[in-house]
């Protein structure tokens, strides 16, 4: 294992290279980014303890995201042979990337069950007979496409089309000129502001996860959680360890759900493994988000300007 120092602007690494090497930013700032229609996507914006590169050291496919320094920035370098001695001889300094690993597969995960679900709607509306339409067989097409490996990508899915008798949700306003330049988050209530660090997180690292704390530190939740503001939560539990997460495609931020118990309501429209959705875009000003059931104290507002 060594270290590598990068300098504002300097590519780690470019999309469709062959390199396998995993990172973990010890200091500075890393922005991952794609190929896009005459110009780069943003698909994340990294920090401190953040891991990137790590799914090309195990699929040994190229890579599938540029990742270039957005300050002087001071990584840890894994190869896969320094993994699979550390396997065996200092499995401890694994804990960062096997959390990195877990959270890749979860979205795979959720992402797989979401479009089965939508495929087996689709399937079951389409054998139901229409008495005013003539027999005829039915071809059935995948409702959205294969999922990809776990990996760093555009992930952002909206829900699927309402139906004639359901209420379209009010689209989302495009950014502005230049994006969104702050990204706020703040409690609604008392119950909530008790549990933030500050009386408001200023988020600029995307993705941002957020999750339930843990409180004994050493027992293995470290693998299994990797949060960026973990809220402390008391029995029966509101918030899920890995809930939701706040991130970014291009000018477009939304919140994802995590795979939560209870699910999140982001302006009145809930999202989770219970829901037809797993992401729904915010829109610039204010947006309020709910973490669990509906009477749930866990009120927060996040501010796009």
């Amino acid at each position: 294992m060594s270290e590598a120092l990068f300098q504002p602007g300097q590519m780690i690494f470019r999309e469709g290279d062959t390199t396998q090497e995993a990172y973990r930013i010890l200091k500075g700032r890393v922005e991952i980014s794609i190929a896009g229609e005459g110009k780069s996507v943003i698909l994340a914006q990294l920090g401190e303890g953040d891991i990137f590169g790590e799914m090309a050291m195990v699929d040994e496919r190229p890579r599938s995201a540029s990742a270039q320094a957005l300050e002087v920035t001071e990584c840890e370098v894994l190869t896969a042979e320094n993994f699979n001695e550390a396997v065996l001889q200092r499995p401890e300094i694994l804990i960062p990337y096997l959390a990195s690993f877990f959270e890749r597969l979860r979205t795979a995960n959720d992402r797989l069950r979401m479009e089965m679900r939508l495929r087996a709607q689709a399937e079951q509306k389409a054998a139901t007979p229409n008495p005013a339409a003539p027999t005829a067989r039915v071809v059935v097409a995948p409702v959205a496409k294969p999922i990809a490996p776990p990996s760093i990508e555009m992930t952002r899915v909206a829900a699927p089309a309402p139906t004639a008798a359901a209420e379209a949700p009010a689209p989302v306003a495009p950014p502005p000129e230049g994006g969104y330049q702050s990204v706020v988050l703040t409690a609604c209530n008392d119950h909530a502001r008790a549990r933030l660090p500050e009386s408001s997180v200023t988020i600029q690292k995307f993705p941002f996860r957020i999750g339930r704390k843990h409180d004994t530190p050493g027992k293995g939740a470290t693998v299994f959680a990797s949060n960026d503001l973990p809220i402390g939560d008391d029995k029966p539990y509101q918030i899920s360890r890995n809930h939701c997460s706040i991130e970014r495609e291009g000018d477009h931020f939304f919140v994802r759900d995590r795979g939560s118990s209870l699910g999140t309501v982001v302006n009145e429209a809930a999202i989770g493994l219970a829901e037809n959705a797993l992401t729904q875009d915010l829109r610039g000003g204010e947006n309020q988000i709910l973490l669990g059931s509906d009477d749930s104290q866990f009120r927060f507002k996040v501010t796009l300007s």
